[in-house]
């Protein structure tokens, strides 16, 4: 299948693996950004396929976990990015600046290629290899709470 020009949409912020990972914990803050980029149209946020994967490996024992990263991969304002034959050899210079982490790499290469906001929990090991600007530091601290029916034996209210 062949994807029109016209039906890919403006690449404007590339989550990585950390923030990935930072969705499957339940800290608001990918959400929110999905949510504000969905808003627009023929906009989206990039999910690295080698950042998708390794999040998976990172997961491999958690079902509930690996349902939330096939669900962020379908959210409206979401787009995962292939890592096909031609993206290999243009970030094949990305690769070899990460030591071999391909994960960080097709992150860091999709960030620079379409000028987006790469969001991470880890911005001291991509300084180097994105602008400063386009780095956006992600907290771990804000999770999302009352999801999970109440233990026995707890009162909600006081």
């Amino acid at each position: 299948m062949t994807i029109q020009p016209e039906s890919v949409p403006e690449i404007r912020g590339v989550l990585d693996r950390s923030a990935l990972q930072s969705y499957v914990n339940g800290h608001v803050h990918i959400g929110e950004i999905i949510r504000e980029v969905a808003d627009e149209d023929n906009v989206a946020v990039a999910i690295p396929a080698a950042a998708l994967a390794e999040a998976h490996a990172d997961n491999s024992g958690d079902d509930h976990a690996r349902k939330l990263l096939v669900l962020v991969t379908t959210l409206p304002g979401t787009t995962v990015l292939n890592l096909d034959r031609e993206v290999a050899g243009s970030m094949a210079g990305a690769v070899r600046l990460t030591h071999g982490d391909l994960s960080r790499a097709h992150a860091v290469w999709t960030a620079n290629k379409y000028r987006a906001l790469l969001f991470t929990t880890e911005p001291g090991d991509v300084k180097s290899l994105v602008p400063s600007n386009n780095i956006i530091a992600i907290s771990t601290e804000e999770r999302v709470t009352g999801l999970r029916e109440p233990t026995a034996g707890s009162s909600m209210s006081q």
